[in-house]
């Protein structure tokens, strides 16, 4: 069998990603590393395997004379110079497809568990409580739904709420003629003009930085339902509050937060800011810690996509 080089795994992968790409014809090595630890030894590899542990900047990609491609587990690839890497001819790899099903589906139960107020009913039936009529719901049925990016988590959605009866318009900056069995094409205004729900699916890059702020959110012509599983910093935070204050935002559903560090990891409670402390105390937010994308078979879906894009690359044969 042909060797290929060197492996390095900077974070934990599903046990399968090692084997499959042993069998290819790489040898892998897991070991602990820091940033200034692999910035020694960066030359013995042509591949690295990455979640968010660091960012792959350009003095680490100058230190890597010998790499080849740098596969990032999930879709984010915002701790990677992907500029950088490119005139360097190292490919930057990414799975988006691996956890498209997770994402859409927990945007669907997010919605349906902030209609149906299950978080409160079941503190409130844990208390003793038995409110019927003060929790009187919403169905997600014939509702208009606004999809902001039309990538895979974008279509999964879609795909998804399809069951629903919803009426879905999709608007994304990047791409046009992308109407299908799912969704309607519109531009912004239209969108903002008819949607009654909005899911965010935008990758961050510095042009997207709080793309949806007060001036998005106020434009909307009915009060909306929010939901963000993208990355933190495309919603400015102290704007969202504004207008859930205003009522202009009616709730929200938020798996990722601006103010999480590249590890995607949120400030320590002590720490926090007046914005976050009244977001946090909102009864209409629904808060979870960047877990969209996480399930057990997205582990798996991760490792497959990779390893399908790593088998193309050129050197490979």
């Amino acid at each position: 069998m042909r060797q290929y080089g060197k492996i390095l795994f900077i974070d934990k992968a599903h046990p399968s990603f090692k084997e499959k790409l042993e069998n290819i014809g790489f040898e892998c090595i897991e070991i602990e590393t820091t940033y200034s630890q692999l910035l020694e030894k960066a030359s013995q590899y042509v591949g690295y395997i990455i979640r968010s542990k660091f960012a792959i900047d350009k003095p680490l990609i100058d230190a890597s004379t010998n790499l080849k491609f740098i596969a990032r587990i999930g879709a984010g690839v915002e701790n990677i110079d992907i500029q950088y890497a490119k005139e360097k001819n190292i490919v930057c790899l990414n799975s988006p497809e691996g956890n498209a099903d997770a994402v859409g589906e927990f945007v669907i139960g997010g919605l349906l568990a902030l209609f149906r107020h299950l978080l409160q009913t079941d503190t409130q039936v844990r208390n003793g409580q038995w409110l019927r009529e003060e929790n009187r719901g919403l169905e997600l049925n014939k509702k208009n739904i606004g999809i902001i990016g039309y990538g895979n988590m974008g279509k999964s959605l879609a795909k998804k709420l399809s069951g629903f009866g919803c009426k879905i318009l999709a608007y994304d900056k990047y791409k046009t003629n992308f109407s299908d069995n799912f969704v309607e094409e519109v531009d912004l205004k239209t969108l903002q003009q008819n949607a009654e729900i909005v899911s965010i699916h935008i990758n961050y890059m510095p042009e997207n930085h709080y793309f949806i702020n007060k001036n998005i959110l106020n434009g909307f012509a009915h009060n909306i339902f929010l939901v963000n599983t993208s990355r933190g910093k495309v919603l400015k935070t102290e704007d969202l509050v504004a207008t859930l204050s205003t009522g202009k935002v009616k709730g929200a559903v938020l798996d990722v937060l601006e103010y999480e560090n590249i590890r995607l990891q949120n400030q320590p409670k002590e720490e926090w800011n007046e914005t976050m402390i009244a977001l946090a105390k909102n009864k209409n937010v629904i808060l979870s810690p960047h877990i969209a994308g996480q399930t057990t078979e997205s582990l798996e879906k991760h490792v497959d996509v990779l390893i399908q894009k790593i088998m193309t690359l050129p050197f490979v044969k």
